[in-house]
């Protein structure tokens, strides 16, 4: 039985809409994290397309059956579909096309398995103490740290830098072809291009499924590694360790100990047994 333990959703910036979003249902769970818009008005009219694509996921989840790939396939199409509708034929530029990672987990006989496109992650500690990794790629961070690290306007307000929103636009309008890395969108090939994974867990067994700016613990700050962080949660509670993230990044603020492009980014994670 696959059970929640805790959540928890730290908004990254209090003076704007969280986007991330996550689900439970029957022996399903998942994280969604939508990417931070690259413009300044929403195409969809919610607050921000980010968070509208990763609530369009969510909703769709709670209700939806069949297998993983079938559930993710169908997501998109649906979102692309209210998409298209919202819209009303109006154009748009590749960059600003709504996207979200997205990490769905089940329970199966032997432990658990699921999908994951983007970079959230899922970490599981079982019975006998074996930790296991998913999601990711694991150097997403590093990644992004070295591309940060040459923002030369790093002070301004991320929509205000000019070279560096450049950059992330035209990363932004490779994403989702093929030969290249996929995220979940408004094209339901994503569900074809999900990666697949399997964890074998002695029971019971605790999994948490975690957006980047929650693994961010572990894959930028180096505070726990990935069996570690599950225990913490289990020993301290997942609000503790949201202080603890918020502390790292408050005392480096600047981003000169692990650049970064925003100061604090949306955090979400869920905790879940299964026994």
């Amino acid at each position: 039985m696959l059970t929640l333990v805790e959540s928890i959703s730290l908004a990254g910036d209090r003076g704007k809409q969280n986007d991330d979003t996550f689900g439970l249902a029957g022996a399903r769970a998942w994280v969604l994290d939508g990417a931070t818009d690259l413009h300044e008005a929403p195409l969809s009219g919610a607050a921000s397309d980010a968070s509208w694509i990763a609530q369009a996921g969510n909703a769709y989840l709670h209700a939806a059956p069949g297998d993983l790939r079938a559930v993710v396939r169908g997501a998109s199409a649906a979102a692309a579909e209210a998409f298209r509708q919202l819209l009303g034929g109006r154009s748009y530029e590749r960059w600003q096309s709504p996207i979200s990672s997205l990490l769905i987990a089940e329970e199966t006989p032997d432990g658990a398995s699921g999908l994951d496109l983007g970079d959230s992650r899922a970490f599981a500690l079982d019975a006998d103490g074996a930790a296991h990794v998913a999601g990711g790629p694991e150097e997403a961070a590093d990644a992004e740290s070295k591309l940060a690290a040459q923002q030369t306007d790093a002070h301004k307000p991320l929509l205000r830098r000019t070279s560096t929103i450049e950059m992330l636009r035209r990363m932004r309008a490779e994403l989702n072809r093929e030969g290249a890395s996929w995220t979940f969108g408004i094209d339901p090939a994503c569900a074809d291009h999900a990666r697949a994974w399997r964890f074998k867990l002695t029971r019971p067994a605790h999994l948490l499924l975690m957006t980047d700016g929650f693994s961010a613990l572990v894959d930028r700050y180096r505070a726990y590694d990935a069996g570690g962080l599950v225990q913490a949660a289990l020993d301290k509670g997942l609000q503790e360790l949201g202080r603890e993230l918020r502390a790292i990044e408050t005392a480096d603020a600047g981003g000169t100990l692990h650049p970064r492009f925003k100061a604090s980014d949306d955090a979400t994670a869920m905790l879940l047994r299964l026994t």
